[in-house]
């Protein structure tokens, strides 16, 4: 691939501003809890195929990479390190607190400091940019009665640090970020499937907070991997077949609002690009292809119509019970 050829793929992936920090994102960033092969994710890419898929999202214009200590038992923050050498002015990256490389959880707010240096060791950077914690438990989440923000604002004084705030999946905790800390930056559960957050996120944007979109294709079954039939093992196989039944039809109800020559992956990240809340969204990736169709999602908008299709669809079908993660 010719550098011409690299400049016209980038101009596919706009960008936008994260909240009101002063940093830039795609609107496609790379999601890489999948990107590292490991003892609990053996099927993860090996370390030259991930360094292929930064490569090649880098190449694409994809400016923003999610990770964490806890990644594929800490590979995929190594893996982005070896491929970012010589390339890491070309991104913004955020990882993550609460979550080990050994697959346990360590919530002391002394071992912020440590966790993120590790991070950036890993990662072969002298600072991040944004960091998160990782999904924590209520008394953490909330401002007013834990000290992990202050430790966090102590980094990004530090200048270890530009933008810290919280990972969540629900609305009541985007507002509870939102009304207790000085957090401008939030990681959110949402989908086409899963809209239980959108006003938050609307809310979120319009005090300065940018905001991540994470399980973007609900676990894949908004890639349209997934079907009545399908049978899952591991983390997977918390879906009963009541569950599976539930998805799949409802799949087919999204499939069905999509404008002709439209894939059901591309319809699911256009909706969420749709919100104006919204920063960038972190399909993960598992190879070059899979990065190269999140890319193309981006091309084009979803029309109006279909937006408001599908926000009426899970007003109808799910508001008061949510599709479970």
């Amino acid at each position: 691939m010719t550098a011409a050829d690299h400049d016209e793929e980038a101009e596919m992936v706009a960008t936008r501003a994260f909240g009101d920090t002063g940093i830039t994102v795609s609107e496609i960033g790379l999601g890489s809890w999948q990107l590292g092969r490991s003892a609990h994710w053996p099927d993860g890419p090996d370390e030259g195929e991930a360094i292929r898929i930064v490569h090649a999202a880098l190449d694409a214009g994809v400016t923003f990479i999610d990770t964490a200590p806890g990644y594929a038992d800490g590979q995929s923050e190594l893996n982005i390190g070896a491929a970012l050498r010589g390339r890491s002015d070309e991104v913004v990256i955020c990882t993550k607190f609460g979550h080990t490389p050994e697959g346990t959880t360590n919530w002391a707010v002394e071992a912020i400091g440590p966790s993120v240096r590790r991070s950036a060791e890993r990662l072969g950077v002298d600072h991040i940019d944004i960091v998160v914690l990782h999904n924590p438990p209520a008394e953490i989440l909330d401002g007013t009665r834990s000290d992990h923000y202050e430790a966090l604002e102590e980094l990004k004084q530090a200048g270890l640090i530009r933008a810290y705030g919280a990972s969540v999946d629900w609305s009541d905790d985007v507002d509870l970020v939102l009304a207790t800390t000085p957090s401008r930056a939030l990681e959110v559960r949402m989908s086409a499937l899963y809209q239980e957050p959108w006003d938050a996120v609307a809310r979120a944007y319009d005090e300065g907070v940018g905001t991540i979109i994470k399980v973007p294709l609900e676990s894949g079954w908004l890639a349209g991997r997934y079907s009545t039939d399908s049978v899952f093992t591991g983390v997977r196989a918390r879906w009963s077949r009541d569950d599976i039944a539930l998805r799949a039809g409802l799949v087919e109800e999204l499939r069905a609002l999509l404008p002709d020559g439209v894939p059901l992956l591309h319809g699911a990240l256009r909706f969420l690009l749709a919100h104006h809340g919204v920063s960038t969204v972190i399909p993960g990736t598992r190879s070059v292809a899979q990065l190269q169709d999140a890319v193309a999602a981006a091309a084009e908008p979803l029309p109006a119509e279909v937006v408001t299709a599908i926000r009426d669809l899970h007003r109808r079908r799910l508001d008061g019970h949510p599709l479970d993660w």
